[in-house]
């Protein structure tokens, strides 16, 4: 795996982003989410091409701490293309992704192009080397491509319309989590209509446990209890990202007791998976009570290597899109 220096300054930025929102978040007393902004869906393109992996996380906590209106990114030769320009002093925010070259059996590095003319057999003589390459995009609030094309950020704008569903308590409501959970539609079994003391998932008994929704209704008024149904179902959602972590689903190694890194790291991956599926679903997750003990030493690790998001996030993405192909079926 090749990182250039370049791309270790990109990658000291995402750590730079989560540990301002981690810091935001602990002062807050852990009342803000993890994205700060409520917008259904992932981010888009000018053409209105979804980005993919880390990025729709980046880009997402970007358009949140930018304060823009829509998770809505173009390059600068995009704008361009389209008549538009980039605000004059507008900062970029880089996006990442991964390709290949190829290596012989001597050393000597190839390009794709002449890999794939190569033959099977020469092919099976090389090895493939990833590499980290980054661009820089703009949040289209950057840009004038409002003056220039309103009808064309109109209609990219409605893809990110949310509805506000309460059920009868005037509680959060998701129909999409609700069948999953009647129909036990998910990759283990989750117990939801019994009293419970707390929400977890059981890997000895691949089995997941959250209490009844009424037993998060704690507010007092209807904003207070419209955000307790909400926080059931990202309670839900982090148990269920734990429960993709197992050998014979996403192999995560994930610690053995509460404290120990690997553990610190789960619950990381869990955190931010869910965010990222509430997210997608129409809501902004907030840090669980008892993992905010781990913000400090959370933020350590991001401060000590810059490099610890990729790994992190490429879990996050992997379990995240576990449930949301499965609620998207």
């Amino acid at each position: 795996m090749k990182i250039t220096e370049h791309n270790e300054k990109v990658l000291e930025k995402f750590a730079t982003m989560i540990i301002t929102r981690m810091e935001e978040m602990k002062s807050e007393q852990w009342k803000k989410g993890w994205i700060g902004k409520t917008i259904g869906g992932s981010p888009v393109n000018i053409e209105g091409r979804n980005y993919q992996g880390h990025n729709i996380f980046w880009l997402m906590l970007d358009c949140a701490m930018g304060h823009f209106n829509y998770p809505i990114y173009c390059t600068l030769r995009q704008a361009n293309k389209l008549g538009a320009h980039v605000n004059k002093g507008a900062k970029s925010m880089p996006v990442i992704f991964w390709d290949h070259y190829a290596v012989t059996p001597t050393g000597r590095k190839l390009s794709m192009d002449v890999y794939d003319n190569m033959t099977p057999a020469e092919k099976q003589q090389c090895g493939l080397v990833p590499f980290l390459k980054s661009y820089n995009v703009f949040n289209v609030d950057q840009t004038n491509l409002g003056e220039k094309h309103p009808e064309k950020l109109d209609k990219l704008k409605s893809m990110f319309k949310v509805d506000v569903l309460t059920d009868s308590d005037g509680m959060y409501d998701n129909a999409a989590l609700d069948e999953l959970l009647n129909r036990q539609d998910w990759v283990c079994p989750i117990q939801f209509d019994e009293p419970a003391d707390g929400a977890y998932y059981s890997a000895s008994y691949d089995r997941i446990v959250i209490p009844t929704k009424a037993q998060f209704r704690i507010g007092e008024t209807d904003e207070e209890i419209y955000t307790d149904g909400q926080e059931y179902y990202a309670s839900l959602l982090h148990e269920m990202i734990h429960s993709t972590g197992t050998p014979e689903r996403l192999n995560r190694t994930m610690g053995k007791r509460f404290g120990d890194g690997l553990y610190a790291k789960e619950e990381l991956v869990a955190e931010l998976g869910a965010a990222r599926c509430g997210q997608v679903l129409g809501f902004d997750k907030r840090i669980l009570d008892n993992n905010a003990a781990y913000l400090d030493n959370w933020i350590a690790d991001f401060k000590k290597e810059p490099k610890y998001v990729l790994s992190l996030m490429g879990d996050v993405d992997k379990a995240s899109r576990m449930i949301l192909d499965k609620l998207t079926a």
